[in-house]
Order: C-alpha cells, then sequence, then structure tokens
C-alpha cells in the first residue's frame, strides 16, 4: 500500500511496507524523478535502513552470549509501518519492536520515518527512540534512487554526462570495500574535486562509491539534461553513491550514520565500529532533505 502527500509542486508517495520512498512526481514538467523498476535491473527505489547497514560477516553477530542473524540491511525494509499522522503535506509512520524482531535483534525500540513537503522540496526525517532497559547499538540510512538520463546503447546504458556536484572543492576520504563489495577494509584519499562524474567505469571499479562525509553538507545531482536536485546533509557521517555496474538508468545518492561490518568485523555487536549506541530512554534525529 502507498500513502501519499501533495502540494502545487510535488506529489510524493511513500510504501506502508518498509516506510520507503514510492515516487517523487514532479507535477510542474511532469517528469517522476524517483526511480522506477525496470525489468534486469534494480527492483528497489529506496531503503529505510536500520538497524544494520548492508551486510553482516558471516551473517550472523553475537550479544550476550547468544547468536543472531539480521537480513540485508538491517528490520524496518522488511516489516510494515503504521500511519502516525498525516496530512496534506506531512506523513508520519512508526515502526516498533515485536516479538518476531527481537528474535533477530535483541533491543525494544521505535522508529519513525516523517516525510514533510515545503515548497519544491522534501525532508526526510528518521527518529529512533530506544525502548528497553540497556544500550542499544544501531546503523541508520536511507537508500533513495533517482532517475538519469542514459543513453541504452546496444543494451548498456551510460551513464556519461550525469554528475554530483559539490559546493565546493573537497578533499575526500574514500571509504574502501573488499573485492565483492561487501565489507570496509580502511579507507583512502580520494582526491580534490568540486564534482564527481557519475560513469559505468566508476562503478565497475567501485562497486560502492563511498565517502566519509566531512565537509559534505550538500551535494547536487545533475542530470545531463541540465535537471538538478540537490541535497542537504545538515549531520551524515558518510556519503554514499551506488547503481548496478553494467545497466541500469539511475543512482543511488545515501546518506549514512554507520558503515556496514569491516572484513575483520568483531561478532559483539556492542563491539562493531561505527554504530550508534543509544541509552534507555534516549532518542536520535536523523534528516536530509532534497530540493528540485
Amino acid at each position: 500500500m502507498i500513502e501519499y502527500i501533495e502540494n502545487q509542486h510535488l506529489k510524493v508517495g511513500v510504501h506502508l511496507h518498509g516506510g520507503s520512498l514510492a515516487s517523487i512526481y514532479d507535477k510542474e514538467t511532469n517528469e517522476e524523478l524517483l526511480y522506477q523498476p525496470k525489468p534486469d535491473s534494480w527492483q528497489g527505489q529506496d531503503i529505510a535502513i536500520f538497524p544494520f547497514i548492508a551486510r553482516l560477516k558471516d551473517k550472523v553477530y553475537s550479544h550476550h552470549g547468544e547468536t543472531y542473524s539480521l537480513r540485508n540491511h538491517g528490520l524496518a525494509r522488511y516489516y510494515d509501518f503504521v500511519v502516525i499522522t498525516k496530512d496534506a503535506e506531512r506523513l508520519r509512520l512508526r515502526f516498533k519492536s515485536n516479538e518476531d524482531t527481537l528474535k533477530e535483534y535483541p533491543f525494544s525500540f521505535s522508529f519513525d520515518v516523517e516525510y514533510s513537503l515545503k515548497g519544491k522540496s522534501l525532508r526526510i526525517a528518521y527518529h529512533v527512540d530506544n525502548t528497553g532497559a540497556e544500550t542499544m547499538p544501531f546503523g541508520l540510512g536511507a537508500h533513495p534512487a533517482f532517475q538519469l538520463d542514459c543513453v541504452d546503447n546496444n543494451g548498456e546504458w551510460i551513464l556519461n554526462g550525469n554528475q554530483i556536484l559539490f559546493d565546493r572543492p573537497l578533499s575526500l576520504q574514500q571509504v574502501m570495500f573488499e573485492e565483492t563489495g561487501s565489507f570496509i577494509v580502511g579507507e583512502r584519499p580520494y582526491g580534490t574535486t568540486d564534482h564527481i562524474e557519475l560513469s559505468r567505469d566508476l562503478f565497475r571499479r567501485y562497486q560502492t562509491v563511498a565517502f566519509k562525509a566531512e565537509g559534505i553538507d550538500h551535494a547536487t545531482l545533475k542530470r545531463k539534461n541540465g535537471r538538478q536536485i540537490r541535497f542537504d546533509f545538515p549531520n551524515i557521517r558518510y556519503f554514499i553513491l551506488w547503481t548496478f555496474p553494467n545497466n541500469g538508468d539511475f543512482v543511488a545518492v545515501e546518506p549514512w550514520m554507520s558503515l556496514p561490518d569491516f572484513l575483520d568485523a568483531p561478532k559483539e555487536i556492542m563491539e562493531k565500529k561505527t554504530l550508534v549506541h543509544l541509552e534507555p530512554g534516549q532518542g536520535c534525529d536523523f534528516a536530509y532533505s532534497l530540493s528540485i
């Protein structure tokens, strides 16, 4: 089921299953901006990532001597959210821990996602509450994918001509994955630049293009036709770009608060790097926005 909010500029659809984006429709240009799944390409559109990003090393972790397993990108994407509040331009959804989630993730939580429109801007805000009696470690992130202007050249979607722009030259620090693109092995200087050219070569070389977000408060997706989407990231820790290496006319622009497992990750969840640790009764906020 999809819930909608809209104003005179934009109409936004949200999946109740998973609490993620289904559509960002520009009413002024009659254009869908969010990626819509195509055959032989990614079948997703967006993911509200919680409480762990990507894959666990060996697919398991431990806590208090017990072993648990989480699916790719955590729990939220696999469960239904309930509507907490809704009006024409605002929608707030909630997903809470239950008997089934506790079998995979032994912590009590409440996870809200709020979508709100203002003019030609959409704000996506996440709020996590620790409703349990012990410190709760978790990861958090978003995974929205956007349509690109591509040329289908004998079955291959050409990304060249689409760019990510920064407001100023940045000395980027790249987060490096091992050869399968699943686990972190370290960091390296990427260089100083004010833009990133999107290309198949880039995503064939790095299946996931990940940067520490120091200095990346804003970024703009500039499509080949000149249309732009500006992102504002007030408090993210990592900035991610991803698409299929060989096909698909989209790029995912992903703000993350934490990273996937490291190649040498410990099994104990409390010892895993980059996770947020939330004390009992405390909450955590994370938001980003995009403007057309």
